[in-house]
C-alpha cells in the first residue's frame, strides 16, 4: 500500500456481525494538520491535492468556507457551476462505465458486458478535456445512446414511480446498462433501513447548529446530525423534492443514474445542468465560514476557522465531513444491512458489492471475516 493510500485509511467491513462492531474506519483528519498556520489563500490548492477524489469539489468549498470566514460574499461562479456540474458529471461516468460492471457481478451473470461499457466511455464527453467538450447537446446523445432513450423522458419516469420504472427499463432496455442493472435486481432490491436524509443546508439555522457542533463533541468519523445517523447521496439533495428515499441499494443505483440524466440537462434553477447541485456558503462567527457542496457522492461539509490581520489571515481551524463518513456511521443504514447480511455463502460477496456501490465509499475497504481478510481498492 502505498503512503497516500494508509494516509486515505480504510474501511474495516465485517458482514454478518451486530453495529457498530461491523464497521471501522482508520481514516484520519488530515485537513486540520495539514492546513494549520497555512496562509488562507494556499488553503484550498493544498487540499484539492489532499482529497484527489471529487478535488474539484474539495476546492470549491474551502474556496467558499474560507471567503465566509473572512466576511467575504461567499458563493459559486458561473464558471465553478459549470466545472462542479462537468466534474461530478464524470464522476458519475467512471463509476457506472468502469466499476459498476465488476461490482455488479452476479452468480449466473457474468459480465459480457465490461468490454462494452468501456467502449462506451470512448466517446463520454465529459471525460474529454474542456476544448473538445462541445455542450449539452454532446452530453445528451451520449446518455442517450446509453440508456436507450433520451434523458428527458428516462428522468420523468423515473420521477413519477422510480421503482416500478427502473424495473421495466432494466428489463426491457438494449445495452449492457440496463442488462447489468436487471442482472442484480434481485439481489440490490432487499430492502434497507434508511437513515435521516442529511438536508442541513436547506436551513440557515441548520447550517449555524451543524457548525456549533463542529466545534464542540462533533466526531468526523462518526457525525450525527440532530442527535441521530443521517445519509447522504445523490437521492438527498436539496432541490429532490421526493419525501421518501430509495428503498434498496438497487434505487440508490438508479438515483446515481437520474443524477446523471439532470447533469446532462441543459441549465433550469433547481432542476437540471448547472442549477442542479447546491452550493453554498455562510459565516458563522468572527473569522469562521461553513461551506457545502453537493457532489457525486452526496453532500460534502468544510468549515474553516482564520486568524492574524486581513493582510496575513492563517488557518487556525479546519474540518472537512465527507459523504462517507455519514454514511458509513457504525450505527448507521449501510451498518444495518450488514447485520442482516450473510458472511459467507453464495450470495455474502454479490450482496456486499452492491450495497458498497450504492452507498460508494471514498476510500478502499476490506472485507474481514472468520477466515480471511481481503482488501479491494474503491475510487
Amino acid at each position: 500500500m502505498t503512503t497516500l493510500q494508509t494516509l486515505a485509511g480504510t474501511l474495516r467491513v465485517r458482514p454478518g456481525l451486530r453495529r457498530p462492531h461491523n464497521l471501522a474506519s482508520d481514516r484520519r483528519a488530515l485537513a486540520g494538520l495539514l492546513l494549520a498556520g497555512r496562509s488562507a489563500a494556499e488553503a484550498p490548492h493544498l487540499l484539492a491535492n489532499l482529497f484527489t477524489l471529487c478535488g474539484h469539489a474539495h476546492f470549491l468549498c474551502a474556496t467558499l468556507a474560507l471567503a465566509a470566514a473572512q466576511g467575504q460574499e461567499a458563493f459559486a461562479s458561473a464558471a465553478q457551476r459549470r466545472a462542479l456540474r462537468r466534474e461530478t458529471a464524470r464522476d458519475h461516468a467512471l463509476r457506472i462505465g468502469l466499476d459498476w460492471p465488476v461490482e455488479l457481478h452476479v452468480p449466473g451473470a457474468m459480465p459480457a458486458w465490461a468490454d462494452s461499457s468501456r467502449t462506451s466511455l470512448l466517446g463520454c464527453p465529459w471525460l474529454a478535456d474542456g476544448a473538445r467538450s462541445k455542450g449539452d447537446a454532446e452530453g445528451i446523445a451520449w446518455l442517450a445512446d446509453l440508456l436507450g432513450a433520451s434523458p428527458a423522458d428516462w428522468l420523468a419516469l423515473w420521477e413519477r414511480e422510480p421503482a416500478e420504472w427502473l424495473a421495466q427499463w432494466s428489463e426491457r432496455g438494449r445495452g449492457w446498462l440496463p442488462a447489468l442493472l436487471h442482472a442484480s435486481a434481485a439481489l440490490g432490491s432487499r430492502p434497507l433501513q434508511p437513515a435521516a436524509p442529511l438536508r442541513p443546508h436547506g436551513s440557515p439555522a441548520d447550517l449555524r447548529a451543524l457548525a456549533d457542533g463542529l466545534g464542540t463533541a462533533f466526531d468526523a468519523a462518526a457525525p450525527t446530525w440532530r442527535g441521530r445517523c443521517a445519509e447522504t447521496g445523490t437521492w438527498t439533495r436539496l432541490h429532490d423534492l421526493r419525501a421518501d428515499p430509495p428503498a434498496s441499494a438497487w434505487e440508490r443505483l438508479g438515483a446515481r443514474i437520474a443524477d446523471l440524466a439532470r447533469l446532462s440537462l441543459p441549465d433550469t434553477p433547481g432542476r437540471a445542468g448547472t442549477g442542479w447541485l447546491a452550493t453554498g456558503a455562510l459565516q458563522t462567527g468572527t473569522g469562521e465560514g461553513l461551506a457545502w457542496v453537493e457532489t457525486a457522492r452526496g453532500l460534502l461539509i468544510h468549515r474553516a476557522r482564520i486568524e492574524g490581520p486581513p493582510a496575513d489571515r492563517r488557518v487556525a481551524g479546519y474540518d472537512v465531513v465527507a459523504p462517507t463518513d455519514w454514511n458509513f456511521h457504525p450505527l448507521g443504514a449501510v451498518a444495518h444491512a450488514l447485520e442482516r447480511m450473510p458472511a459467507e455463502g453464495r450470495e455474502a460477496g454479490p450482496l456486499l458489492r452492491i450495497l458498497m456501490a450504492a452507498y460508494d465509499p471514498c476510500v478502499r475497504f476490506a472485507v474481514e471475516s472468520r477466515t480471511a481478510t481481503a482488501e479491494l481498492p474503491h475510487a
